[in-house]
């Protein structure tokens, strides 16, 4: 019988249990298999890989999971969803859809990694690397009010409380510097060939994200994005069940 398998990818400081509100609203059924991989504690999906070293780790845990005939549901948050992009890139075959939930495509340049010509690679670098010695020695409490405080995170209110208990602060840092937007190429050539695959959301009050997304409808073309209302940056602890919803529906029509 041909199955659904899920794979949810969390954000950066995301663990596996940031989708359980919104897997509530998902059919409880045998057809549909939920996976909620924990990319800082996995080492083989963890930042000790590169982007491309990633991609090629995640697609074996991939095919370990399911046969050949199942329809492979991809969605990445932020950070997820940019190594979500990777994961397609590497063979879009495997995912009959990637759901992208607040994700950067990168950088709308020819650089493949992080190049120092780029001024605007150059500063998201410094900035990345300021925060990964910030993880890495400051207080947790400070570290994670100021990285709360930071404006693409305005207006949520939902992020759950994270312990440090649950993180290796050496693996989060090493997330900011490997994972950097600084690193990953451009992908809206990627997001043009695999149109059909995707469904891209962001919330609404996430007006970076949102004029992004527009810019992206001006570069790539046929390109649509979805806004998810009353959402910040942090759609899936602002809207659980519209995102549940949204999901749902698009598994049902499988199964």
């Amino acid at each position: 019988m041909e199955r659904v398998n899920l794979f949810f990818l969390h954000g950066f400081l995301g663990r596996p249990t940031d989708w359980a509100q919104v897997k509530a609203h998902l059919p409880q059924t045998e057809g549909l298999r939920i996976y909620t991989p924990d990319y800082f504690k996995d080492l083989s999906l963890g930042p000790s890989n590169s982007f491309e070293s990633w991609a090629e780790n995640f697609i074996k845990w991939v095919e370990t999971h399911g046969s050949a005939a199942d329809r492979n549901i991809l969605v990445g948050y932020s950070l997820g969803g940019r190594l979500a992009l990777h994961a397609l890139e590497k063979k879009p075959a495997l995912f009959y859809k990637v759901i992208l939930i607040s994700t950067n495509p990168g950088f709308n340049d020819v650089h493949e990694t992080f190049d120092p010509i780029s001024e605007e690679r150059r500063q998201r670098w410094m900035n990345d690397s300021y925060w990964a010695e910030e993880f890495l020695k400051a207080p947790w409490d400070m570290v994670l009010r100021n990285w709360n405080a930071q404006p693409v995170f305005g207006g949520g209110e939902a992020e759950p409380l994270r312990a440090e208990r649950e993180y290796s602060r050496e693996t989060l840092s090493l997330a900011l510097t490997q994972w950097s937007l600084a690193q990953q190429k451009n992908m809206r050539g990627l997001i043009g060939k695999q149109i059909q695959k995707l469904i891209w959301l962001v919330g609404e009050r996430d007006e970076k994200f949102v004029e992004m997304s527009k810019r992206i409808e001006d570069e790539v073309n046929g390109f649509q994005f979805e806004v998810v209302p009353s959402s910040s940056h942090r759609v899936l602890f602002d809207s659980p069940k519209d995102l549940g919803e949204r999901i749902r529906q698009l598994v049902q029509k499988l199964l």
